[in-house]
């Protein structure tokens, strides 16, 4: 939820800029801004920090200039907006080569001009993370003592939540800790950091809350990845806390990942989600380490039909590979199942079972003999339906 170099070029006054170098850096954050005309502003800077000048001092001197841009690469600042009219070439490649953004204010703008509108939008962004940081922890306060089930009502209460429209995802981790772990402060702190850490190379915004036994991970997409894009980053994310946290910790851990929602009204949903992929996942499948609520929306549909129901459509379509796997001692339903999670795959199914391939190829040509199917995609459904009846009856 940072201000980027892309964003600031939207603004009124910040549009008439022109772009001179560093095009490729400009998804570049900006937290603070620092305007010179004093040769000694270097030892001043710091990382994310925008850099305004006239360029008075440089005219006389362009190779300080070149000097001036190495720095600021080096230390990761924003960018730099220049009132020269001209840039010299050698300062133009400097830039390009770091990604470092250079914008040519126009003759007619002031300094002032430039940085009165950026102020106000990098206070805005801020004011935005801190009110949405606070109503999650009072959201997760709230929900606390019934595990956050039910208790997100008044996120409609905060209508400046409303101006948030950004896609998001939430993750839920329960920690599971032993009881003097659970009131250790440095073991949490640790695994506050440990997730920081993880997270960071990413370049998401998050939103970290203890929710008494349950952390909750709110990750931003103020990149505008896309639902498909980011989902995927999360998930990536996701597989790396679990695995660098179960080498650390003595419990099993499990995280759930809700659904790509857009909008702060949406954000209850989404923790939501992630609860209740966990709770369902582990009745389901138990043993994994994140169960995502995509995956198991089938099965959240089937979890409201009577037992009667959810037999019938066992029965009317995997009844006889039950029959048939209960006199040879076969696994006909595994495979189906394994099958069709490897989308159709053989190779893929073999190593997931870990049976010849040739093996699998035979137990397929075997169960469309006994189904009568030819396992196309007006069968897959219906099939894939019936198995996840199975295992809600497996698991009742």
């Amino acid at each position: 939820m940072h201000l980027t170099m892309n964003d600031a070029l939207k603004l009124p006054q910040i549009k008439h800029c022109q772009v001179a170098a560093g095009i490729l850096g400009l998804n570049r954050e900006i937290e603070s801004i620092n305007s010179f005309d004093a040769p000694d502003v270097l030892s001043w800077l710091k990382p994310n920090e925008l850099i305004l000048t006239t360029g008075y001092l440089f005219q006389e001197n362009p190779q300080q200039l070149d000097q001036f841009v190495t720095e600021l690469a080096k230390m990761n600042c924003s960018g730099l907006f220049i009132k020269l009219e001209d840039i010299p070439q050698t300062t133009i490649s400097i830039a390009n080569m770091a990604n470092l953004p250079i914008l040519k204010i126009p003759t007619e703008f002031s300094l002032s001009d430039i940085m009165s509108p950026l102020l106000r939008e990098i206070v805005s962004k801020q004011n935005e993370k801190k009110e949405l940081s606070y109503r999650i922890e009072d959201i997760c306060e709230v929900g606390a003592e019934n595990s956050c089930y039910g208790i997100f009502e008044k996120m409609e209460e905060n209508s400046s939540f409303h101006q948030i429209t950004g896609g998001f995802i939430s993750t839920v981790l329960p920690l599971t800790l032993q009881r003097n772990q659970m009131n250790d402060s440095i073991t949490h702190k640790h695994l506050i950091q440990t997730i920081e850490g993880l997270t960071e190379q990413y370049k998401i915004d998050k939103l970290i809350r203890n929710t008494k036994g349950n952390l909750a991970i709110i990750y931003l997409d103020t990149l505008s990845l896309g639902n498909s894009h980011f989902y995927s980053q999360v998930t990536q994310i996701s597989q790396q806390i679990i695995s660098t946290l179960s080498n650390h910790l003595p419990s099993d851990l499990t995280l759930g990942v809700g659904n790509y929602h857009k909008g702060i009204n949406n954000l209850a949903n989404s923790l939501q989600e992630a609860l209740q992929s966990i709770d369902l996942g582990r009745r389901l499948n138990p043993g994994k380490e994140m169960y995502s609520y995509k995956e198991l929306i089938p099965f959240k549909i089937l979890q409201y039909a009577p037992q009667n129901v959810l037999m019938d459509i066992f029965t009317d379509n995997l009844a006889p590979l039950k029959e048939h796997d209960k006199e040879t001692q076969s696994d006909l339903i595994k495979t189906l199942e394994a099958y069709l999670q490897c989308n159709l795959r053989p190779a893929e199914t073999s190593r997931k079972m870990g049976v010849h391939r040739n093996t699998i190829h035979f137990r397929i040509k075997s169960i469309k003999n006994i189904l009568g199917l030819d396992l196309s995609n007006d069968d897959l459904f219906t099939l894939k339906l019936a198995l996840y009846a199975k295992r809600l009856l497996d698991n009742q």
